[in-house]
């Protein structure tokens, strides 16, 4: 039976099992829409692109994936270990992940956003370009 291609399932997987995480953000990961009421500090990521592997005839057996982070924490030191935790956990990583076959994952930049004085939070975003197999069965 084929496995499908989703990046998030990686990603959640991946973060979620690493103890450097989680002890900062406990399960606080979420895809694209993070609950209305959840606590500080977490993570939410998104599938910014997904690029196939160019192939002549057939599907393409690598998809190229385009993935952003964003950390948001009341406290900017916070921030800063969450992003660290989280680099250390991705860059490089290679493996399976909950069925999903990660050929590889690269760091490809950071940024901190505005402080939100309204709210009292600090914000760091993250860039990640991941190579993940594809079943063509």
């Amino acid at each position: 039976m084929p496995t499908s291609n989703e990046p998030g399932k990686a990603i959640y997987g991946i973060l979620s099992a690493t103890a450097a995480v989680t002890a900062l953000v406990s399960t606080r990961i979420y895809p694209n829409n993070v609950p209305q009421d959840v606590a500080l500090p977490f993570i939410a990521y998104s599938i910014v692109s997904q690029e196939p592997s160019i192939t002549k005839d057939i599907v393409s057996a690598l998809d190229v994936i385009r993935i952003s982070l964003d950390i948001y924490s009341t406290n900017y030191d916070t921030s800063n270990q969450i992003a660290a935790a989280v680099r250390v956990a991705l860059d490089g990583y290679k493996g399976t992940i909950n069925s999903q076959v990660v050929q590889r994952i690269t760091f490809d930049g950071q940024s901190d956003g505005e402080y939100e004085s309204e709210l009292g939070v600090y914000w760091q975003n993250q860039d990640y370009n991941m190579r993940l197999k594809r079943d063509r069965a």
